[in-house]
Order: C-alpha cells, then structure tokens, then sequence
C-alpha cells in the first residue's frame, strides 16, 4: 500500500509528532511504500493570500504535497486539536493543497471528486476528554463530512487522546502511539 503521513504539529519535539515519526517507520518495516509531509520542518507559507482567486507566487510545496496525495492509497494526518481546531500550519496546509480543481471541482451545479477511491486516518490529541467532543462535535467530523467527504476520501481511522494537558500518563501515551501504528496492514 501507498502510504502519506502528514504531520501537523509545529512542534518536532512534541508528542503528535512523535507519533507520526513511529507511524511512518512502521509502515516502512511492514513493508509499505510511505511517503511524509513534515509541517515543522517545511518551509512554506501557510496563509492562502488572495484565497482561490489567484495562485500565490510559490506554489512548489502545495504542488508536491498534491503529487504525494495523488500517489497515495491512504493519508494519515497526525495534529494536535488547538481550541478545537487543527494548528494554523495544518489548516493552512489543507487550504493551499486541497483546492479546486485539484481535490475537487463544481460542474452544473455538483461536485465533482477528485480523490475518491482514497482513505484517510486522523491521529490526533487533545486537552479536552472525548466527552466534549461528542456535545459539541469535533475536527474529526469536520475533516470527515467537510473535508473528506467533499473530495471523495472515505474516513478509515479516526483516533483522539484526550487530557493531554493533565492526567494522561507515559503509559497512556505509548499505548496511544502503538494503538495508531497497529492499524497499518
């Protein structure tokens, strides 16, 4: 299988990022073709300047994010939930990568998908338990229904380790890191 990580913490000392480093590594010891997208250590702007109006002067990262995306059978995004949201790098990211005419385009009134036929894992913690999440919605569903679903990716895994701030032990953190890498084939 053709596997994508995308790691979107800003951080490469933090925890997220940890756990999409062991994720990437044993996809590769299983013997899968895996490709990575580092958001802490790309060099790129993050913010869509003029929206999709017109394309900003250096479009090499979007682009060979694009061709990574296209390549991929399965993406495997690993982020922290920040005031309920992705970081900005990652939101960012997906601004300027999933854009029309590349993820998705409108004919007669339709959308029209550009990557069906492709899965997507989300692997991400939070300082809020799971319980909020479930009252008010998550990234998760937003990801799932608003990104995903409107480019023709279907939803595989979707993971969240809550209390990240406190009550969360060593142990709970290993367990959640092999947990995300057992789901690899």
């Amino acid at each position: 299988m053709k596997i994508l990580v995308i790691q979107g913490h800003p951080d490469e000392q933090s925890f997220t990022h940890a756990n999409a480093m062991n994720f990437y590594q044993t996809a590769i010891d299983k013997g899968h073709e895996v490709e990575l997208v580092d958001l802490a250590t790309a060099d790129f702007d993050s913010v869509l300047r003029y929206g999709y109006r017109q394309h900003m002067e250096d479009e090499s990262f979007p682009k060979s994010v694009q061709e990574k995306i296209r390549w991929a059978d399965r993406i495997s995004f690993f982020f922290p939930v920040w005031w309920s949201a992705e970081p900005s790098l990652m939101k960012g990211m997906i601004d300027r990568v999933f854009t029309p005419g590349f993820a998705y385009n409108r004919k007669d009134g339709k959308i029209v998908k550009h990557l069906s036929g492709k899965k997507a894992d989300i692997f991400t913690g939070s300082n809020f338990g799971g319980w909020y999440y479930k009252m008010f919605g998550n990234v998760v569903s937003r990801y799932k229904y608003g990104i995903f679903a409107y480019t023709g990716i279907k939803l595989n895994k979707a993971f969240v380790l809550g209390h990240m701030d406190s009550g969360v032990t060593q142990e709970q953190r290993e367990a959640y890191i092999k947990k995300c890498a057992a789901t690899i084939d």
